[in-house]
């Protein structure tokens, strides 16, 4: 094999300069820094008629044209920049029998590159066609096929633990993960990728793999901290801070220093994969089977990495890398342990919520025979409670009132005259009534005053109407008053005790009533009639038993904590009654 350089744009091999080469040859060796093409020239002899041959070329870096005896059999898509990347393929080309002489025939490669890219043609076979085919099918399988092959894995694994940290960002370990696998894919495309796209040419390029490349391993690291458990910050800190500049080193880099600059970095990336290799070790040493099986899988795929710098930096003759066997394998096993410490996990959550089940259906069990024992306590007080009201308001008022009338009759020697008899019997008659009617009201839920209003308010209606006295109502914002049994009862029986005293005494020919929720929290019963009024009451006739109401009113308001006023001028009388509600049951 004979080898010569030449420039970008040469089409012919030169004339001179051959230099004898044997293959798997990387030019630098021989043209140190050469940037262009070498032409590569196998001669070999065949004696008696041609027959059928094969041709396996390993490999051409970084892309090339294969001839046989003048006749162009393959050219890569483009021989400068963007320049093709086909370093990675193995090619086998069929021989035919008319291609070939009998004697000298000659196989001219032409080879174009770069200096800092191992710019290099790899072993070249010429034979029977079958076992090169097959041989080449191999190779294949192990550099591309099986490249696809991680990319696909590594893709799908990277999206599904993406979509898990999305729902359960406490789970960085799978956000590492993916990045981890974004990054891979990053820098796996290199080894399936035949063009440059999506970058501009070659430096570009081998800049962004290069910067994924790092970024691998530095996501690496980072999941192995968080799958353990481990949380370092300034040693994190200090780790990104390093990345980040070489990632910007590299991509900053201009061309005549790229070589270095990747070759720096390989080595400290396999620095760090070393390192957290031995970290992993170090902690999963005492942990579950799952993480030590794991970090035996790194292990091994740190002494992959190493095996790959070492080709990477020419120190071992070839360009065949491990890390299309060994990434795969160690990529799966750590989604697989990822997949059960999820299910372990989701397992135990299903078991506490289980037992959570059990529990929330006892203490459920237990609060519904406690709020029953609770409501039957409930409803005992109520009646009890009703009882003890209905007790307290027939003593307050009809008692009281029966008690007064016995002393009456005790004191009065001489026999009573039947109208005020009667007037006795109607006004306890009238108490009765409005305790029941309370009662009731309270009894089917209508705890408004306007509904314990309404029985009162038709019966005084009634009487006024009978006895030609008009009476006027104002009924306002009593919908939203909501009094307890004994402040209902005593609001109404002064209004009660008032109307009755304008039937019974002021002789008046119109009675208004107005009864009204005033802004401020306030509630006003008023009843003004255009009778005689108190004083000519007084004067014209003997007192009526309106003092003793009068003085029940007093009392009433009292325990209501209102203001009672009377006010009797000329001929008409107003009874007001000014009541707060805060403090009471009174809604806004």
């Amino acid at each position: 094999m004979e080898a010569a350089p030449s420039g970008w744009l040469d089409e012919r091999p030169p004339a001179s300069g051959w230099q004898p080469v044997q293959v798997p040859s990387d030019w630098s060796a021989h043209w140190p820094g050469h940037n262009g093409v070498v032409w590569y020239r196998l001669r070999w002899d065949i004696a008696g008629a041609p027959q059928t041959l094969g041709l396996y070329v390993h490999y051409v870096m970084s892309a090339g044209v294969i001839s046989v005896n003048g006749v162009e059999l393959e050219r890569d898509e483009s021989l400068v920049e963007p320049l093709s990347r086909t370093w990675n393929r193995p090619r086998f080309l069929l021989l035919p029998a008319p291609l070939l002489h009998t004697g000298r025939n000659e196989l001219l490669i032409r080879v174009s590159g770069y200096a800092a890219y191992q710019p290099a043609l790899g072993p070249v076979e010429i034979g029977e066609p079958g076992p090169l085919r097959a041989a080449q099918r191999a190779s294949q399988l192990a550099r591309e096929d099986m490249n696809w092959l991680h990319l696909g894995i590594g893709a799908t694994l990277g999206c599904f633990f993406l979509a898990l940290w999305l729902m359960r960002r406490q789970e960085s370990a799978y956000g590492w993960y993916a990045a981890r696998q974004a990054a891979w894919v990053g820098f796996t495309v290199n080894f399936v990728n035949t063009s440059t796209w999506p970058f501009p040419h070659t430096d570009a390029y081998a800049a962004a793999t290069t910067a994924a490349y790092v970024l691998y391993h530095g996501c690496g690291a980072m999941f192995v901290l968080r799958f353990m458990g481990r949380r370092w910050p300034r040693r994190e800190a200090v780790l990104w801070l390093l990345l980040s500049g070489a990632c910007a080193a590299v991509l900053l880099a201009p061309h005549e220093y790229m070589k270095a600059v990747r070759h720096t970095l390989a080595w400290a990336s396999s620095a760090l994969v070393v390192a957290t290799a031995v970290v992993f070790l170090f902690l999963a040493w005492r942990g579950s089977l799952a993480q030590r099986l794991l970090s035996a899988a790194m292990a091994a795929n740190a002494l992959a990495t190493v095996h790959d710098l070492l080709v990477f930096s020419d120190l071992i003759d070839s360009n065949f890398y491990l890390a299309s066997y060994t990434a795969w394998p160690t990529t799966i096993g750590m989604a697989l342990t990822l997949a059960w410490t999820f299910v372990a996990n989701t397992r135990r959550i299903e078991r506490f919520n289980d037992e959570m089940h059990h529990s929330v259906a006892a203490a459920r069990a237990e609060l519904k025979a406690s709020l029953a024992r609770q409501h039957a306590l409930e409803l005992l007080h109520a009646r009890l409670g009703e009882r003890v009201n209905l007790a307290h308001d027939l003593h307050d008022g009809l008692g009281g009132m029966l008690i007064g009338n016995i002393n009456t009759l005790e004191r009065t020697r001489a026999p009573l005259p039947p109208q005020q008899v009667l007037d006795m019997l109607r006004t306890m008659r009238d108490d009765l009534r409005l305790i029941i009617d309370t009662a009731s009201a309270q009894h089917h839920g209508e705890l408004s005053l306007a509904d314990l209003l309404a029985p009162l308010r038709y019966r005084m209606s009634q009487l006024f109407e009978l006895h030609g006295i008009e009476a006027h109502w104002r009924v306002s914002g009593l919908d939203e008053v909501q009094l307890d049994a004994t402040q209902s009862l005593d609001v109404l029986r002064v209004l009660q005790e008032a109307l009755t005293n304008v039937f019974k005494h002021s002789r008046a020919t119109r009675v208004d009533v107005a009864l009204v929720r005033e802004e401020g929290g306030h509630l006003r019963l008023e009843v003004h009639d255009n009778g005689v009024g108190l004083e000519s009451s007084a004067a014209g006739a003997p007192p009526p038993p309106g003092g003793t109401g009068l003085r029940s009113m007093q009392v009433r308001a009292q325990r209501l904590g209102a203001r009672l006023a009377v006010d009797s001028r000329g001929s008409s009388t107003t009874v007001a009654l000014h009541m707060p509600l805060r403090g009471l049951r009174g809604t806004s």
